[in-house]
């Protein structure tokens, strides 16, 4: 089992930047001594749902700051970057971290980040292919030219820094839509998955597919580490636990207002088709409907046997756990994180070694 942190820094805008940033990485120092694998953090821009526009110049702070655990991008969203510039920071950080970068990108859903870099949307799909492939070129250590329609490269070029990982840091993909799917299968690229916007049998479905593509490419998906982002809090009774559910809340609320289709914003474009067509579903979602969409809250045992309901019906052997959710006290988030490594860390590898046995049996 992998156990991940992931941040998404939406703590409802009322303190300070500084604050934030600070208790974040305290955060993350402190999961390295509790034994956590990782650290993800995602690309947002305009809005206080995410308040990290540039993942990669945080993670360098974080190669800084810890020693073994590794550091994600879940997501770079490439359409809003130049494909080199992402490359020359992605090799930063994996030297400056020693060779301790996952790369997750993807092509971005919410309409007000492409409306406030100019970028049509409806070509998210054509301008994510050419620059994954300028992007991998260039983490191999290729000198290369590309003439494409989004991205000329006319001299040949290569990036330095270059990074330690041979023949370039691990590549993950967000992707909910089957022609997503087919590009991370034919690429060979680890799957992010984040059961926020459906149903977990419609997570299901869309895994079994990309397994099903990956093979047909010639990939193996076991051997591959194919993280679930899940919205996690460990509470010493239920009853706290319930009085803090409020902060995932919040999180599908705010969501609703971002989304394409949502009140003032345009019909989602061609590509899109698997993303929430009503959005306002989110909007009027319920304490007991947070818990079908990748929530896990309450004492350790309550979140053990959610945890485990997804290694069965999702295959998850790579949780990304959410805590810091909306608003929730840093004095709160480390009890949570305490609590997830004492209890719930050591009964999910035991169910992971129970359900190996069975394969076996």
């Amino acid at each position: 089992m992998d156990f991940g942190l992931f941040y998404l820094f939406s703590d409802f805008g009322d303190m300070p930047q500084d604050q934030v940033f600070n208790e974040v990485l305290d955060e993350i120092e402190y999961a390295e001594e509790l034994g956590f694998d990782s650290i993800w953090l995602p690309e947002h821009h305009f809005a206080v749902y995410g308040m990290l526009g540039n993942p990669l110049t945080f993670a360098a702070a974080i190669a800084q700051r810890t020693k073994r655990m590794r550091i994600g991008t879940a997501v770079m969203v490439l359409p809003f970057q130049h494909p080199l510039r992402i490359a020359e920071d992605a090799a930063l950080v994996d030297s400056l971290s020693g060779g301790r970068l996952m790369l997750g990108v993807g092509r971005g859903y919410q309409p007000p980040e492409f409306h406030g870099f100019g970028i049509p949307q409806q070509d998210s799909s054509t301008i994510f292919a050419e620059n994954f492939e300028i992007l991998q070129r260039a983490l191999s250590g290729e000198k290369f030219t590309f003439d494409g329609k989004h991205y000329q490269i006319e001299e040949p070029t290569e990036i330095f820094p270059k990074p330690i990982q041979k023949p370039h840091p691990p590549f993950y993909v967000a992707s909910v839509t089957p022609r997503s799917l087919d590009v991370a299968a034919q690429n060979g690229m680890s799957l992010l998955r984040a059961p926020q916007f459906s149903t977990l049998d419609t997570v299901v479905e869309a895994f079994d597919y990309y397994k099903g593509k990956m093979r047909e490419y010639g990939h193996n998906p076991d051997n591959l580490d194919q993280p679930l982002s899940i919205r996690t809090y460990v509470a010493p009774t239920e009853e706290e636990a319930n009085a803090e559910v409020e902060h995932v809340v919040w999180f599908y609320r705010l969501m609703a207002t971002l989304l394409p289709g949502a009140p003032g914003r345009p019909a989602p474009p061609a590509g899109y088709e698997n993303y929430p067509q009503d959005p306002s579903v989110l909007g009027s979602i319920t304490v007991d409907d947070v818990l079908e969409r990748g929530t896990a809250f309450g004492t350790a045992d309550r979140v053990i046997e959610t945890l485990k309901t997804y290694m069965r019906r999702l295959g998850a052997t790579s949780f990304m756990t959410q805590m810091r959710i909306g608003g929730l006290e840093h004095h709160k988030v480390r009890r949570s994180m305490e609590l997830f490594a004492e209890k719930v860390m050591p009964a999910l590898r035991e169910e992971e070694a129970k359900m190996k046995a069975e394969k076996t049996a």
